[in-house]
């Protein structure tokens, strides 16, 4: 297979760590990459490094776009600029402060299939746990109930072009869990997806750059997706989704099984109470 693959970069003021990200585009085996690099208005050493880069990056990819957002405008909308700029019959993301493994699209692409919304591996921590994963091609098919509990699939996928535009992108309203928002859309229009065991990206982080997100912030990134799809969960995602939120707000273990306790033992019965308490709290 040689059909062309997009990558977006979404960067903000990180011109050290974007030079890997890109450098490991340029390292892969798969030939037929087009390279899109979104600035959301960082300040010019982005410019000057992909200026310093721009020569090798043309003489590598298909293609190479850089552009830089007039203002800061955030994720979303910087990644949803990229994938409106390319041209692949398939495309996937890497943040600026990740980076590939060589063979990471050969692979992927290898194993997608067209019957499922994407395909992805399984991600490893550049941290001091020097976590390793098994190099083998174990699979796990991933349903509607997996990632409305949690983001089992990571913060990338391969996945078509046409597929990621015809659930519109990265919805603007989501500014965190946006990624599991957007595999939510893809399971929900195009069936499952699929992750392997194997690993062929590395997630930084090691990194000084600030990657720490408050306790409030999670539990309303959880809260606004829990509403938006709680149609669709079952029984048991809607409960995991609810611990979660009581977690997030600080509430103890201790105290979450106290609202679960009643005279009431049948579980439907308590699970309603547990649901009126929490529509007090929340």
């Amino acid at each position: 297979m040689n059909q062309l693959i997009s990558v977006i970069i979404t960067t903000y003021n990180r011109e050290e760590l974007l030079e890997r990200a890109i450098r490991s585009v340029i390292a892969q085996s798969y030939s037929a990459i087009e390279l899109i690099v979104i600035d959301d208005c960082s300040n010019e050493k982005t410019a000057q490094l992909i200026e310093s880069i721009r020569l090798e990056c043309e003489a590598r990819f298909s293609g190479f776009i850089y552009e830089r957002n007039e203002k800061n405008s955030g994720s979303n909308y910087s990644r949803n600029r990229g994938y409106a700029l390319s041209h692949g019959v398939f495309v996937t993301g890497l943040d600026d402060d990740d980076y590939f493994l060589p063979e990471r699209l050969s692979k992927l692409v290898s194993r997608y299939d067209e019957k499922y919304a994407f395909v992805t591996d399984t991600l490893a921590r550049l941290d001091k746990t020097h976590r390793t994963y098994p190099d083998s091609d174990e699979k796990k098919i991933i349903e509607l109930q997996d990632v409305l509990c949690e983001n089992v699939v990571g913060n990338q996928v391969l996945t078509t072009r046409e597929k990621l535009l015809g659930v519109g992108g990265f919805s603007p309203e989501i500014k965190q869990q946006q990624d599991r928002d957007t595999w939510i859309k893809l399971i929900l229009k195009y069936g499952p997806g699929i992750k392997y065991s194997f690993c062929t990206a590395m997630v930084d982080a090691e990194h000084g750059s600030n990657r720490i997100t408050s306790q409030i912030k999670k539990y309303n990134a959880y809260r606004k997706l829990y509403f938006k799809y709680r149609e669709y969960m079952s029984e048991t995602t809607r409960s995991n989704n609810l611990f979660q939120l009581m977690s997030f707000r600080g509430f103890k273990s201790t105290r979450m099984n106290f609202l679960l306790r009643g005279r009431k033992k049948d579980a439907k019965l308590r699970l309603k109470l547990f649901r009126r308490t929490l529509k007090e709290l929340f």
